[in-house]
């Protein structure tokens, strides 16, 4: 634009001047006149055309930069969530629980509100893949999770790979008989998937077993110590014959 408005300025105020001297009767040499208006005409014109470019450059340089930088902070977004998320199966990984668990853990101390965690196991799972291989084992895993995943419908709620076929749903801010009922809920939703397991030593179908562990947590405690009461309900759940959840004391 800056270019076009200066061409019609530079024309334009010539054409003024010239009327103005033959207005008055002025004299006009015209050689003289031609040379210098054509000359200063083309100076202009080149000036605001480089102007006008470099303004140009710069504006599609400056918008190069800002859409790099988006992309740069969307990439980092996206490599971020993947980090603190398991390939397999799409839920939180071990790492990202540890962090999610000690904020939590804190949070529930300053504002001593209950915190409650369910750690789950696929029951005979070794035999679902000694029997059906490790790729139907790997599907098992993944609509498990899944199933898992709908348990989890709060955002201060989550749901993690804790390893292997095990994994952790961490419940904040819920009671132990809210937790409770979770822990139905969940063993009847594994049942419902009814997913074949031909050397289970409780059903024809895939089972989990659970230990279940609440707590108002005081601030000389660990969330290590409490998970490992979960743990150790689930290792008695196993021992009670599998395929239900145990309470830890």
């Amino acid at each position: 634009m800056r270019f076009y408005t200066a061409t019609l300025a530079g024309w334009s105020g010539g054409l003024v001047g010239l009327t103005i001297t033959s207005f008055f009767n002025g004299h006009i040499d015209w050689t003289i006149l031609q040379r210098t208006y054509t000359f200063s005409s083309l100076l202009g014109m080149c000036l605001a055309y480089a102007t006008d470019l470099q303004h140009r450059d710069n504006y599609l340089q400056g918008s190069l930069i800002e859409l790099t930088q988006l992309e740069l902070i969307n990439h980092s977004k996206q490599f971020e969530k993947l980090s603190q998320r398991d390939a397999l199966t799409g839920l939180a990984n071990r790492r990202y629980l540890k962090d999610t668990m000690a904020k939590e853990w804190k949070r529930a101390i300053r504002y001593q509100t209950p915190l409650t965690v369910i750690l789950i196991d696929i029951d005979y799972f070794k035999k679902y893949n000694d029997t059906l291989g490790h790729q139907a084992g790997d599907r098992c895993i993944k609509i498990v999770a899944d199933c898992i995943a709908q348990s989890a419908v709060r955002s201060s709620d989550l749901a993690a790979r804790y390893g292997g076929e095990e994994f952790l749903l961490l419940l904040a801010a819920i009671n132990h008989e809210d937790a409770l009922k979770q822990a139905e809920r969940l063993i009847q939703l594994v049942r419902e998937l009814k997913i074949p397991h031909p050397a289970s030593l409780v059903a024809q179908h895939i089972t989990i077993s659970m230990g279940v562990a609440s707590t108002t947590p005081k601030i000389h405690e660990q969330y290590d110590d409490f998970i490992k009461k979960a743990d150790e309900a689930l290792y008695e759940a196993k021992n009670s014959g599998r395929n239900c959840y145990v309470i830890a004391s």
